[in-house]
């Protein structure tokens, strides 16, 4: 009786530890976002400029580079956010068996489509 109250209670606290840590990892996050969108925007103009172009938005492209790379620790805080998704729409879910889950989409899915294309065979004349 007491393992459901003590898993619950762990969840929080797995909760509250990935939430502080995507906390500190949001400046990094940002930066990295900044970085890649700086270097995503000026390798498109790149293509499509001249020879001067070309120059500065290579350097554009390299400083956008620079920054993501710098703040690569940012993958920590978005493997952070994915957890804790994961987890709390786990929570929501409830518990369950992943193979029940499955095969029982796979049968009602199956039966479900047969059933429609009965139907439609039989009011459309096909």
């Amino acid at each position: 009786m007491k393992t459901p109250k003590l898993q619950k209670v762990l969840m929080v606290l797995a909760a509250i530890a990935l939430l502080s840590i995507i906390i500190g990892m949001l400046p990094n996050m940002i930066g990295l976002g900044i970085g890649v969108l700086l270097a995503l925007w000026a390798g498109s103009k790149f293509t499509r400029s001249s020879v001067m172009g070309k120059i500065g938005y290579g350097l554009l492209v390299a400083i956008g580079a620079g920054t993501a790379l710098s703040n690569i620790w940012a993958v920590i805080g978005i493997a952070a956010a994915v957890l804790l998704y994961v987890g709390y729409m786990k929570m929501k879910a409830g518990t369950f068996a992943a193979d029940d889950l499955f095969r029982r989409r796979r049968a009602q899915t199956t039966s479900h489509f047969e059933a429609e294309w009965k139907d439609l065979k039989n009011t459309k004349g096909f």
